[in-house]
């Protein structure tokens, strides 16, 4: 994956998420957080091997971070929306075909990660079953209407 901005010549795709629930939102941000800067710690704490599963997310997020940071702005909008006291959006972000193959990459490396935060490797706890049906649902929308598909409204509860 490449570490520069994305091309301006790049074809972005509207990706709509339907039904997107802002509260579960907010809180599988808020995990993910949580668990890339405990993966920064252990990075910088204990040599390890630039395949180690902290250094490799690490890597993928600093990537991700740089190659799609314009392409945040739906964040901005969910924290505008919670203030404004809304549960509910349908949001649009704009992403570049080179979102699927890095949506399919960090959702392998995030299955890895919930393991780490089950079986005790990291500090972080377990993600609740909510968070990571929300991760998947808007990955596979990236991933589903880069390739062509419609949206799929979220399915679940919207707390």
């Amino acid at each position: 994956m490449s570490s520069e901005a994305v091309p301006e010549q790049e074809l972005l795709v509207d990706v709509h998420l339907l039904r997107y629930p802002l509260r579960l939102g907010m809180r599988t941000s808020e995990h993910y957080e949580e668990v890339f800067r405990e993966f920064a710690l252990l990075a910088s704490a204990q040599p390890q091997s630039v395949e180690s599963v902290p250094h490799r997310m690490i890597a993928l997020i600093d990537a991700l971070g740089r190659r799609y940071a314009r392409q945040q702005d739906h964040e901005i909008e969910r924290e505008e929306a919670l203030r404004r006291g809304e549960v509910v959006r349908d949001l649009v972000i704009h992403v570049p075909i080179s979102a699927l193959e890095a949506s399919r990459t960090l959702d392998r490396m995030l299955d890895e990660t919930d393991d780490f935060c089950r079986d005790g490797t990291l500090l972080t706890l377990a993600p609740p079953e909510d968070v990571v049906a929300f991760r998947r649902w808007y990955l596979d929308e990236c991933i589903a209407q880069v390739e062509g598909r419609a949206a799929t409204p979220w399915p679940g509860d919207l707390t």
